[in-house]
């Protein structure tokens, strides 16, 4: 029904062809296109939100036989502190050897008296910086001087000395890996977090001014003939 025949015929619709009207022009695909086209322009002006990923930024993507296989490499710049068995000494080649030597990274070679004074020389070619490592349990062994009979260990004050008497509970150490050194904690005063230690000038470093991840407490394990 359009204006132009009520025009012509000079009346109204009846009720029957007013809801026909209706009906029909319910039907005119023009006004969803207008809506269409309005709808177009306004996401076109507005800018392209960022999509959320929940990957890993690392992650790879490869295929197998058509099926995606995500990989995510995370990178730990943490370091490596892991404690394992001494007894297993193929993970560490030096411990095939009879003897061992222990050099610190502050540039001395661990060495016990006759007398008990533990402290850091220069000299790698003397008697009393060679040691033997005996296992105890899991991660904790004895470290003895055969040249003077001296079980390395700490007194109650923290300070490291040669013990005689092998069955005393401050000559156990647990061994850890830092990297690719380690590093000796004493199993009596692991609470406290007591290391061997060296400072520069070569002097055993206290064990209460020790922590982990001082150069001071990590040593390098070198095997000798």
């Amino acid at each position: 029904m359009s204006l132009r025949w009520i025009q012509e015929n000079k009346e109204a619709p009846t009720c029957d062809e007013e809801s026909s009207d209706i009906d029909d022009s319910a039907t005119d695909d023009s006004y969803d296109t207008d809506e269409d086209e309005i709808d177009n322009e306004n996401s076109l002006n507005q800018p392209r939100k960022k999509r959320n990923t929940t990957r890993h930024p690392t992650t790879t993507v490869t295929f197998e036989n058509g099926i995606p296989v995500y990989k995510t490499n995370q990178e730990d710049n943490s370091s490596a502190c892991i404690l394992w068995d001494p007894r297993n000494s193929i993970q560490n080649p030096a411990y095939r050897c009879r003897l061992i030597k222990l050099f610190c990274r502050t540039g001395y070679h661990l060495t016990v008296s006759p007398a008990g004074f533990v402290r850091g020389l220069n000299d790698i070619n003397d008697q009393i910086a060679l040691f033997s490592i005996t296992s105890v349990s899991f991660g904790v062994i004895r470290i003895q001087n055969p040249e003077t009979g001296h079980y390395l260990a700490f007194n109650k004050k923290g300070h490291l000395y040669g013990e005689l008497k092998e069955n005393k509970d401050n000559t156990e150490w647990e061994q850890w890996s830092i990297g690719s050194y380690e590093a000796f904690r004493s199993l009596k005063y692991s609470a406290e977090g007591w290391w061997i230690g060296f400072k520069k000038n070569g002097r055993p470093k206290s064990g209460p001014k020790t922590a982990w991840g001082q150069r001071a407490i990590q040593f390098t394990v070198i095997g000798y003939n």
